[in-house]
C-alpha cells in the first residue's frame, strides 16, 4: 500500500473510533490529529475538511459491520436461520462492537439528522441497503417454500431491522443486554411462527 493510502486508511480508521464516542460535531480534527500523532497538514493531504474524513469514517465503518454480518448471513442455508443469525450477530455486537464506540449507524443517525445533511444521506442509504437485504433474505424463503407467503414483506423487514436498532439503544443506555434479549426472543418466536 503506498504511504499515502497507509496515512488516508489510518485516519479513517481511528477517526471512525472518535466520531464514533464523541459525536462529529464535538470531534475536531486537532482531536484526531492528536489520537493519530499527526500533523493538520497529513489530513489535509488526504481529505478537504472534517466533514470528508467523516463521510469516510462512516462508510468504513458500515463496510466493516456489512462485511461481517453478511458473512454470518451466508453461513446459513435457510431464511429462518439466516434471520436468526442477525439477531445473533447484535448480540455479540453490542458486547464487543467492531467499532468503539457502539454502533455507527445509530450513532450517526442520531447527529446527522439536523446537522450533516451529507452524512444523513449516508446513513439513509445504508439503512435502504440493509432493509433491502432482509427484504431479499425473506422473499427468498418464501419462494423457497421455507416461510409463509403471506408476509407483507416491506413492513416485516422494516420492523426486524428497527426492532434490533431499538433494542441495541435500550441495552447500551441501561448499560446489559435484557432488552436485546428480550426483542431477540420475541423476533425469534415471530421467525419460528412464519416458518413453514
Amino acid at each position: 500500500m503506498p504511504n499515502s493510502l497507509h496515512t488516508r486508511d489510518k485516519i479513517i480508521r481511528n477517526a471512525i473510533s472518535l466520531f464514533n464516542k464523541k459525536g462529529y460535531r464535538a470531534t475536531s480534527l486537532s482531536d484526531i490529529t492528536k489520537a493519530l500523532g499527526m500533523s493538520k497538514g497529513a489530513i489535509y493531504g488526504n481529505f478537504l475538511n472534517k466533514e470528508e474524513v467523516a463521510i469516510a469514517s462512516f462508510d468504513y465503518a458500515v463496510s466493516k459491520v456489512i462485511d461481517q454480518l453478511s458473512a454470518d448471513i451466508s453461513a446459513q442455508k435457510t431464511a429462518p436461520l439466516k434471520l436468526k443469525a442477525i439477531l445473533t450477530y447484535y448480540g455479540k455486537y453490542i458486547e464487543n462492537p467492531p467499532i468503539e464506540g457502539g454502533c455507527p449507524i445509530i450513532n450517526t443517525s442520531i447527529e446527522a439528522d439536523d446537522n450533516h445533511p451529507d452524512l444523513r444521506l449516508r446513513v439513509v442509504d445504508t439503512i435502504t441497503r440493509i432493509k433491502d437485504s432482509l427484504k431479499k433474505v425473506i422473499a427468498r424463503g418464501i419462494q423457497e417454500g421455507q416461510l409463509r407467503e403471506n408476509i407483507d414483506i416491506e413492513l416485516y423487514a422494516t420492523m426486524f431491522y428497527a426492532a434490533i436498532e431499538g433494542a441495541i439503544v435500550m441495552s447500551r443506555v441501561e448499560a446489559n443486554m435484557k432488552s436485546y434479549s428480550l426483542i431477540k426472543k420475541g423476533l425469534e418466536m415471530q421467525i419460528d411462527a412464519l416458518t413453514k
